[in-house]
């Protein structure tokens, strides 16, 4: 059913992609948007604002298929558009340039034929993405019938990547391998949105009650990737051990946040209110950005998740919390390195291994400050 929705979806759009191929796009006019348009986050986020803030003469334009993310980005007082509206449409259909930090679909794949898209991407990966992902993406051959008739009759579903950005040389090689369509070059930049830990953080009813709660308090994070792109529920292997985890967090003085994968946000129906020294963060709450969050807290607990990267600009002690890595190498994604020689933090892969390694951190041990350092400068080279 979803095939045929896609198909009459994309039939209609037909004239919009031909007439896309037609127009001349406007240099002066670039369209923003992240994680498929529903969120207003990552790169695209902290590049959009820079243009807003400093080149004036660009009609900066952030499309988003979220009535809320339209909310906040027209707060903050910049221009934004729903992604398939009228103005969605035309403004992109103008514009020369596309900046998007999950795919094409994070903006209007139907109306930019001329336009030249930069993939930002979403962070260093540790775990094999894209091309490179021989585990995941066996469910999308290229090579089946219904993938080579889509290519045929709808060539906007396979767009190329003009550029990209990557903050080292070793990142680049990743990159290059892993998106074969990206028809220019990859620009060695940092990540913009790692910029937020290097600004204040904003003040918000979330950010004040976080600095209240560091007072008596240490802030921990938890920020595990997902399992099955979403097809499995994550938070149904945490409900278990919810209560202990709770009075293990009050034991060490540590206020635990929770932050679960975008594919997994849909399960968070736990209460917060049941527990005391745990808060599972959504998305309303830090206006869809957890990077305004991260500078506020003092560890990250993760497991093998590409945040852990930006984490050592922070250079604050990380948990790794590896409690499946046998089966996810086999059944979810091979890493582009060595596990145990990447990482620079405390291990453990269990629930009373990681309690044993917060209540080291929560009392000022931090045995790995040189190697993430060292990792830290490694990874940008």
């Amino acid at each position: 059913m979803s095939k045929i929705k896609n198909i009459i979806k994309y039939s209609i759009n037909i004239p919009i992609w031909i007439l896309s191929k037609i127009i001349k796009p406007n240099e002066n006019i670039w369209v923003f948007g992240a994680w498929f348009g529903s969120k207003y986050a990552d790169n695209s986020k902290y590049l959009f604002e820079y243009v807003c803030r400093n080149h004036p003469q660009i009609k900066a334009v952030w499309l988003s298929n979220n009535e809320e993310t339209l909310k906040l980005v027209k707060r903050k007082g910049y221009k934004a558009y729903k992604t398939y509206s009228l103005k969605g449409y035309l403004c992109t259909l103008s514009a020369k340039y596309g900046f998007v930090s999950t795919g094409f679909y994070d903006i209007n794949i139907f109306a930019c034929a001329n336009m030249k898209m930069i993939n930002l991407w979403h962070g260093i990966p540790l775990k094999k993405i894209m091309q490179d992902d021989n585990i995941t993406r066996i469910a999308a051959d290229d090579n089946s019938l219904y993938q080579r008739a889509k290519k045929f009759f709808f060539p906007f579903s396979f767009n190329n990547y003009y550029a990209s950005i990557a903050p080292s040389e070793t990142v680049c090689k990743i990159y290059q391998s892993a998106f074969k369509n990206l028809t220019e070059k990859i620009e060695l930049i940092g990540q913009p949105r790692c910029d937020a830990f290097y600004a204040p953080a904003a003040k918000t009813p979330f950010t004040e009650k976080l600095l209240n709660l560091k007072q008596n308090n240490k802030i921990g994070i938890y920020m595990p990737t997902h399992r099955r792109e979403g097809r499995c529920n994550f938070s149904e292997f945490l409900s278990y051990e919810l209560d202990n985890l709770n009075e293990k967090m009050k034991e060490n003085n540590v206020i635990l946040l929770i932050k679960l994968h975008y594919y997994h946000l849909k399960e968070i129906e736990l209460q917060n209110n049941k527990y005391s020294n745990i808060i599972f963060i959504q998305d309303e709450e830090i206006e869809q950005d957890i990077y305004s969050i991260l500078p506020l807290t003092d560890f990250l607990i993760t497991d093998y998740s590409s945040i852990f990267f930006d984490y050592l600009h922070l250079n604050k002690p990380v948990i790794f919390f590896a409690f499946d890595k046998d089966d996810y190498l086999k059944n979810e994604r091979a890493f582009y390195f060595d596990y145990e020689e990447i990482i620079c933090g405390e291990k453990a892969g269990s629930f009373d291994e990681l309690y044993s390694k917060i209540s080291l951190v929560s009392k000022g041990i931090d045995n790995f400050a040189e190697k993430r350092r060292k990792k830290n400068n490694k990874i940008k080279k």
